[in-house]
């Protein structure tokens, strides 16, 4: 039947019945599934791209990661030329250098950032999704590939701002856990590390009576705080990625213990201005426990080895139930150029993914590799090596660890969130022993969330 043959009143449906489905909002795709199909027909051959990766490693690592992005150079088919530079001495400095860059329109093909640094990117529409890279029948990872990285790794990337959308892909990993001075702790009559909050704390106030002696190492660090916060059951940010929550029970527990072992001179406050200061410390017997980086291992093993040695391992916080981690590790992410640099990068990054790059990376500078196969030969690597020792056995645990890693605020503006964590936390009450925790936990709540919406994708 034609349409010009049905009553006016049921055309006129029909059209406002066509238009209202037209109107209808699609569902976000999300990275399972987007598609690489239009990936898939980038034919890079003959085309000689270059490509150039940013980073903040020494250049120690710089030599390494060269040496692999060389052997990528004269292995690949379609001519990518990688080459590394170091864009600063940690990642707020190539973080404050890429932004720079983006407003100058120069940024590089590739440089890591964190996830919350990478979703600032994308608010500026400088970074991509690298969702259909991943699932390309061509380029992207196969479903072996997908199986040997760790999913924990791969589901830290994927952003609760852009529905999904994956800002980056890892290449490293580790986890905050806490250093000890296995030595020490045996002298204080305890035969393994605290478990509990009220242990550490006991613990911690014991060695401190030392003379010149402290035990516990507080450091000017939001990652420390939300460690912490993570430990005893809490968040940062809610699970949605609406609002911030860390003035919750776990973050009002966390910060009275501090406000508690600052008052009581069983911590000693590393100042900002004492670069690896915690660690030089701990190397020289003064300091009990640490919370840091596990890829600040490799470091550790150095320091303790030159000033004389001693036994020393890591382990988890002490937890109030369940066990939580901090997962740290900047991914890798590519910024918007042309669809063949794009592809280009996306391939280098799949390169230095691969298990023969990543155990290479892993032994070398302590950090978790990506992927499950690598494990043993990382393991192999670390205990034949004698500065590890023991610490070896440690690092190991860490695999068993990262299954429970959660991530702290992987959204646009937390940079700045950490700032007031450590000037409206942390510093006021390491120096008043009397200030309203749960009054300082609600205001910097209000502050953290204000910055969120400021940074919210428009």
């Amino acid at each position: 039947m034609q349409l010009r043959t049905l009553p006016r009143v049921l055309v006129l449906l029909l059209v406002l019945a066509l238009a209202l489905t037209a109107c209808q909002p699609t569902a976000p795709k999300g990275p399972d599934a987007e598609g690489g199909s239009e990936i898939d027909a980038i034919d890079l051959t003959g085309k000689n791209i270059e490509v150039v990766l940013w980073h903040n490693r020494s250049q120690s690592d710089q030599d390494l990661l060269q040496e692999m992005l060389d052997e990528f150079n004269a292995s690949n088919p379609y001519g990518i030329t990688a080459r590394a530079e170091i864009g600063g001495a940690s990642y707020n400095d190539v973080y404050n250098k890429i932004n720079a860059a983006i407003q100058g329109g120069t940024p590089p093909n590739i440089a890591v950032a964190y996830q919350n640094q990478a979703a600032l990117y994308r608010s500026q529409d400088a970074v991509i999704d690298l969702t259909p890279y991943i699932n390309s029948t061509k380029y992207g990872l196969s479903a072996e590939d997908r199986a040997d990285y760790f999913q924990a790794f791969l589901d830290s990337d994927a952003n609760p701002q852009f529905q999904g959308e994956v800002l980056g892909f890892p290449t490293q990993r580790s986890l905050e856990v806490m250093y000890y001075n296995q030595d020490w702790l045996t002298e204080l009559g305890y035969d393994a590390p605290p478990t509990t909050w009220e242990e550490f704390e006991e613990i911690a106030c014991k060695a401190a009576q030392e003379d010149d002696k402290a035990g516990w190492a507080l450091l000017h660090e939001a990652s420390n705080f939300a460690s912490q916060v993570f430990a005893r059951g809490g968040r940062i940010l809610s699970e949605d990625g609406t609002r911030y929550v860390f003035n919750e029970q776990a973050g009002q527990d966390a910060l009275a213990m501090i406000q508690r072992m600052a008052a009581n001179k069983c911590l000693v406050e590393i100042p900002v201005s004492e670069r690896y200061g915690e660690q030089n410390r701990f190397a020289n017997g003064d300091i009990l426990f640490v919370f840091a980086s596990s890829s600040g291992m490799n470091y550790y093993a150095d320091a303790v080895a030159k000033a004389g040695g001693f036994k020393w391992a890591v382990a988890p916080l002490p937890q109030s139930g369940e066990l939580h981690m901090n997962l740290y590790g900047a991914s890798m992410s590519v910024f918007k150029t042309t669809p063949e640099q794009q592809l280009a990068s996306w391939l280098v990054i799949k390169f230095l993914g691969e298990k023969e790059q990543t155990t290479r990376w892993a032994a070398k500078t302590g950090y978790l590799p990506v992927r499950a196969s690598a494990k043993d030969d990382v393991i192999a690597a670390l205990k034949a090596n004698e500065k590890w020792a023991s610490a070896a056995d440690s690092y190991a645990m860490l695999f068993d660890w990262a299954n429970a890693g959660m991530v702290e605020s992987p959204v646009a503006g937390y940079d700045g969130v950490r700032a007031l964590i450590d000037t409206d936390l942390i510093s006021k009450v390491i120096n008043d022993p009397n200030a309203d925790v749960k009054a300082l936990l609600d205001a910097a709540v209000v502050k953290a969330d204000e910055i969120l919406k400021e940074n919210a994708p428009q």
